[in-house]
C-alpha cells in the first residue's frame, strides 16, 4: 500500500477555505508585483499610407540629412523615437561615424513602395518605405552611391519619426558609418575605416596602403584601364557593411574582396560610370589585411590591375605581385595535392570552386609566364590584349586563353598547363 503524503494541519484548513473562496467565484488574486508583470505587446493598429506620408517621410529624411552635414547631434536624433533607448543608441553611433568621415553628401529618396514593417518597441501605427541612402564619401567617391536601407517609421506625436534601421538584406553594401564605432584616416584619394578599438589604427593602415599602393601601382603602370585620373578608394576594415554574396563565409572565406560601386546621376557616357573601389577586409579572417601586407598587395592589384581578363589571370598576377614568391606561400602545404589534381586551368564558372588549389593554380600559371617567359611587362601586355581573343557572344574570358596564348606567347594552352605543373613540382616535398 502506498501511503499518501501528509499535509499538515494549518496548510490543509488554508487550502479548504482557499478552495471553498474561489469556488464561490468572489476571490480577487493579489496583485503581481509591477517588476514581475510581463509588458503589454505594443500596439500597431492597420494603416493605409497616404502620398501625404511619403513626403512627411520625404520631409523627416531630409532633416535627418542635413543635420549629419552639419554636425547637429539634436536635429539628427529628433528624427529618431525617443522612447527606444537601444534605437537611440544605435543612431548616436551612426551621427558620431558620420562625423568621422569626410562625407561630401548625404541624402535619402523615399520611393512610393510600401514594404512590410518590422516590429518596434513602442506604440504607433507603422509604415515601411523603400528608403535608399545615397551618400558620397570625400577622396573615396568621384561621385555619389546607392545604399539600400531597411527603415521603419512609426508616428509619435503627430509625427512619423523612425522606429527601427536595420541592415538591408542585400547581397552587398558599403555603409561603414552603420554599425559599431569607428576610426578614419583620408589620404589622396583613399579613406580608411577601421574599427575604434581594433588591432590596428587608421593612421597605421593608411601608412601600409600608401607604401604598398606606390609599389603596386608602379608594377602596373603599363595596364589600360580606361580610367581618367586617380582611382577612388576606400578601404573597409570592419565588421559594418556586406561583402558581396557569400565572399566570407566557410572555412575558405577570403581574406578581403575588392569590388567596384556604381555611381548615382546621369552617366557621362554610354558605359556606367563607376564612383570608386571598395577594398573590404575581413575582421574574422587570421591574414586580413589589416594585418597582413601580403593581403593588402593583393587587394591593391585587384584595384590597379587588368579588368578585361579572366580570373585565373586575374587572381593569379595579384597573388604574383603580393610578394608570394615560390616556395612560400602556402602551396608547398598543398604540393602532393596539387600535384595529383586534374591539370587544367580553371575557366570563370568553375574558378572558386576549390579555392586554396584554385588560387594556386592561378599562382603557378601566371608565375611560368613571367618568370620563364619574358618578364612582367609582356605578361602585362597579354593582359592588355586578352579582350581582343574572347568569342563573340561568351561571357568566359577564359574561352579567350588559347587564341590570346598564342597571339602573344606563342603557347598553347598544354603548354602552359604543362609549365604550370613543372612550377608546382619546384615546391618542396612535405
Amino acid at each position: 500500500m502506498k501511503i499518501r503524503a501528509r499535509v499538515p494541519i494549518r496548510l490543509g484548513v488554508l487550502l479548504v477555505a482557499t478552495l471553498a473562496v474561489l469556488a464561490a467565484g468572489c476571490a480577487e488574486l493579489p496583485e503581481l508585483p509591477q517588476g514581475a508583470r510581463p509588458s503589454p505587446a505594443p500596439s500597431h493598429p492597420p494603416y493605409a499610407p497616404t502620398p501625404a506620408d511619403y513626403k512627411a517621410v520625404q520631409d523627416l529624411l531630409t532633416q535627418r540629412a542635413g543635420a549629419a552635414l552639419k554636425g547637429d547631434e539634436a536635429g539628427f536624433l529628433a528624427t529618431v523615437d525617443r522612447r527606444d533607448q537601444k534605437l537611440v543608441d544605435q543612431q548616436q553611433t551612426i551621427f558620431t561615424n558620420l562625423q568621422r568621415l569626410p562625407m561630401k553628401s548625404l541624402a535619402y529618396e523615399v520611393e512610393e513602395t510600401e514594404r512590410t514593417p518590422d516590429e518596434v518597441r513602442n506604440d504607433g501605427v507603422l509604415f515601411a518605405p523603400k528608403v535608399v541612402e545615397v551618400a558620397q564619401i570625400e577622396e573615396a567617391h568621384r561621385a555619389p552611391v546607392a545604399h539600400p536601407t531597411d527603415m521603419t517609421f512609426v508616428r509619435h506625436d503627430g509625427g512619423w519619426v523612425v522606429g527601427r534601421d536595420r541592415p538591408a538584406p542585400s547581397r552587398r553594401y558599403s555603409r561603414p558609418w552603420f554599425g559599431g564605432p569607428i576610426a578614419v584616416a583620408t589620404g589622396r584619394s583613399v579613406v580608411v575605416v577601421t574599427e575604434r578599438d581594433g588591432p590596428t589604427g587608421a593612421a597605421e593602415l593608411l601608412d601600409r596602403l600608401s607604401t604598398a599602393r606606390t609599389v603596386i601601382k608602379e608594377a602596373l603602370e603599363p595596364v589600360w584601364r580606361g580610367e581618367i585620373g586617380e582611382t577612388p578608394l576606400l578601404v573597409d576594415s570592419t565588421y559594418n557593411g556586406q561583402p558581396p554574396g557569400d565572399t566570407f563565409e566557410g572555412d575558405d572565406g577570403a581574406a578581403a574582396v575588392t569590388y567596384w560601386v556604381d555611381a548615382v546621376g546621369p552617366p557621362r557616357s554610354d558605359m556606367p560610370t563607376l564612383a570608386g573601389a571598395v577594398i573590404k577586409d575581413n575582421p574574422a579572417a587570421s591574414n586580413r589585411l589589416a594585418a597582413d601586407d601580403r593581403t593588402l598587395r593583393h587587394e591593391l592589384s585587384h584595384v590597379y590591375g587588368p579588368a578585361l581578363v579572366p580570373t585565373w589571370v586575374n587572381e593569379g598576377l595579384a597573388e604574383y605581385l603580393s610578394g608570394c614568391e615560390s616556395n612560400i606561400c602556402g602551396e608547398d602545404e598543398e604540393r602532393d595535392r596539387l600535384l595529383a589534381h586534374e591539370r587544367a586551368i580553371p575557366d570563370d564558372e568553375e574558378w572558386g570552386e576549390d579555392g586554396p588549389i584554385d588560387y594556386a593554380i592561378s599562382h603557378g600559371a601566371v608565375s611560368w609566364l613571367i618568370d620563364d617567359n619574358g618578364g612582367l611587362k609582356k605578361f602585362l601586355e597579354f593582359c592588355n590584349d586578352f579582350f581582343l581573343h574572347k568569342p563573340a557572344g561568351s561571357d568566359d574570358f577564359h574561352d579567350g586563353t588559347g587564341k590570346a596564348l598564342r597571339a602573344s606567347y606563342g603557347l598553347t594552352e598544354k603548354q602552359l598547363i604543362d609549365g604550370t605543373w613543372a612550377w608546382f613540382e619546384d615546391l618542396p616535398a612535405d
